[in-house]
């Protein structure tokens, strides 16, 4: 039975949340490191086998190396199971989860890329998405496990920003550092910085714990059985989709307005996910004051104003490039805040469990899912149909959480500010 009260769980099994300025480094360097991976397998190496001439049909097979990140839920309870008490909990998985992805990234480092090598490229990409993944099952475990309650929203803009520098690092500035510095040297220095960033857990001496028992033990099964679980998982998981979809089809939207390919790269860069960085810290101080559901109401209401603005464009009611940036700064802005509130509230959700780790990780991969879901259905849909049936599916989908947050304004849970 969970319960927003500490005296249900066990003080045998669960560490009091202690804040410190070492966690909050560790947390920075963990979250930042699992950019990396997304960045490089997403954005920088399709990028660079494009300007090397390969079919699209081929470049198509690399990104589904990321697809790791989305069922990682399904090995969490093993590690949440397991770990070397010598060692601690959580760094057991971190450290080498951490070191083999330097390994990786060095080993890739090796590879000339080329039609020829196209395979065993999207597989260390694969294997930097599963260790990746895997330490990130162990840092969301950390977080739960030492934040208090009052920088949770803090913790959890850490982890939106640091992924998204992250993906920024190993994304748009690695396609510039291919170019200037070359691909080997690119790919050493990232894994240069992963091994770096490893440092700091090395040097924290994580509190022990006990060891499982069947009582704790953590499984799939035990979610599913969680007091309002199910309801939250829709929840959290559908109130990013609107604005997933909107930033999946701007580009293409762009596109056919006769952007440039640079023009485009810095209103996604710029205008969504740098945006998306400021919403996230804004958001920690709001989710302080507000709640949980204030903030992610508030976030909803810019992504769908935004998706109205988009739908606007694309049928030419508005038109001018500053509309364009208006419009990719409030979704931008919009989306920093419903990740933080739907990470925030998913992780002090899992936080009152016996398992914060495995929930976490199925809070986090479902909601992944569905956006690599809903962001290709949504690009098929604008295929066949246009842009504005497609966002409006977004909105359609957003609409509805609102509608859901609104009928949930009676349950404490989704109140919880930090007073």
């Amino acid at each position: 039975m969970v319960s927003f009260n500490n005296h249900n769980i066990s003080k045998s099994h669960k560490i009091k949340p202690k804040r410190n300025n070492a966690l909050i480094l560790i947390i920075c360097c963990l979250y930042f490191v699992q950019g990396i991976p997304i960045g490089l397998t997403f954005h920088a190496i399709p990028t660079l086998l494009k300007t090397l001439g390969l079919p699209l049909e081929l470049i198509s097979m690399v990104p589904l190396a990321g697809i790791f990140w989305a069922i990682k839920f399904l090995w969490a309870p093993f590690v949440e199971n397991h770990w070397l008490k010598s060692v601690g909990r959580r760094k057991s998985w971190i450290i080498p989860m951490q070191l083999m992805m330097a390994a990786t990234l060095t080993v890739l480092a090796m590879v000339k890329i080329s039609e020829q090598t196209l395979m065993l490229v999207t597989l260390l990409l694969a294997v930097t998405s599963i260790v990746g993944s895997t330490q990130d099952i162990a840092t969301d475990g950390l977080a739960a496990d030492h934040s208090d309650k009052s920088d949770l929203g803090l913790v959890n803009a850490i982890q939106v920003s640091g992924i998204i520098i992250g993906m920024l690092l190993a994304g748009p500035f690695a396609m510039i550092a291919f170019e200037q510095a070359g691909y080997r040297v690119t790919l050493l220095l990232l894994a240069a910085i992963t091994f770096t960033a490893l440092i700091p857990v090395l040097l924290w001496q994580e509190p022990k714990v006990q060891h499982v028992t069947e009582k704790t033990k953590a499984s799939l099964i035990k979610f599913f059985k969680t007091p309002r679980a199910v309801s939250t998982l829709i929840l959290c998981s559908c109130a990013t989709l609107c604005g997933v979809i909107i930033m999946a089809l701007s580009k293409f939207i762009l596109v056919d307005l006769s952007w440039s390919m640079s023009q485009v790269g810095m209103l996604t860069g710029v205008g969504h996910l740098v945006v998306m960085l400021v919403g996230c810290f804004v958001a920690s101080h709001f989710i302080k004051r507000q709640g949980y559901r204030v903030t992610l109401l508030t976030g909803l209401k810019m992504v769908l104003f935004g998706g109205c603005l988009w739908i606007a464009i694309v049928e030419n009611w508005l038109a001018g490039t500053w509309i364009v940036w208006g419009t990719a700064i409030i979704v931008g802005f919009g989306m920093g805040f419903v990740a933080v509130s739907t990470y925030t509230y998913s992780m002090r959700f899992s936080q009152q469990t016996m398992q914060p780790a495995t929930n976490i990780a199925f809070f986090q991969g479902t909601q992944t899912f569905g956006e690599i879901i809903f962001s290709t259905a949504a690009t098929s849909l604008a295929g066949v149909a246009s842009y504005s049936v497609a966002l409006g599916m977004g909105e359609l989908i957003a609409l509805l959480c609102l509608f859901a947050l609104l009928k949930l304004r009676h349950y404490s849970h989704w109140h919880d500010a930090y007073c």
